[in-house]
């Protein structure tokens, strides 16, 4: 017997030792969450303005459209149809009502974009050539209660929301906000080339009606 380990001795105490250490683990940590979503009827709406119900066949709203949102839910996507005349402007001042029912103000806004089912913002594609040459479009939104008078860019009582022209550019405005139990009125301004050769595609804009709540 020596005083030195034996080869065998050695081996035994390796593998004692690899016993002896545990593996390395993970650190895990879990947060158990919910979300329980309340259905309700909608509070910020729209229905057909003063215009629209008039009985005139220059501007129509229609309220129970839809969209397909994915996944088999579609969502209401309101459409007002908007008649312009070639070398004119034309005002509709009280197209559409934005109605506020949700016990707080609102502050509204119009983003132009796709919609839900990604039909694109501006259609046809505003290229040379295309209608946007010959239109444009301003958007309005009332910013008092009742009768607002003519939309212009002068007049305080209505608010730019949204333009569009030079070729289909479109420009963003500023925000409305609607008080409890208030409605603001939703304007359209239109004009349109005196010399565009007509029939021409259908100059179609989508945007989102935005409310932000407190």
């Amino acid at each position: 017997m020596t005083n030195g380990m034996t080869r065998r001795t050695a081996v035994v105490l390796v593998v004692l030792m690899m016993i002896a250490v545990p593996a390395t683990a993970a650190v895990i940590t879990q947060n158990f969450m919910r979300a329980d979503v309340n259905l309700s009827a909608a509070c910020f709406t729209k229905t057909a303005g003063a215009d629209a119900l008039g009985g005139s066949d220059f501007v129509s709203f229609t309220e129970s459209a839809t969209v397909d949102a994915g996944g088999g839910v579609t969502l209401l996507q309101e459409r007002t149809d908007l008649q312009g005349f070639r070398g004119d402007r034309v005002i509709y001042s009280d197209a559409v009502r934005f109605n506020n029912t949700c016990g707080h103000a609102i502050q509204v806004s119009l983003v132009s974009q796709n919609d839900p089912d990604d039909d694109p913002a501006l259609e046809p594609p505003a290229v040379a050539g295309s209608v946007w040459d010959f239109v444009n479009i301003k958007l309005y939104l009332s910013d008092v209660v009742g009768d607002p008078g003519i939309p212009t860019d002068s007049n305080t009582n209505w608010e730019l929301m949204l333009t569009i022209d030079d070729g289909g550019d479109v420009a963003p405005g500023g925000a409305v906000t609607i008080p409890n139990a208030q409605d603001r009125r939703l304007a359209f301004v239109i004009d349109t080339q005196h010399d565009v050769v007509l029939p021409t595609d259908i100059a179609t804009l989508r945007w989102t009606a935005q409310a932000v709540h407190p």
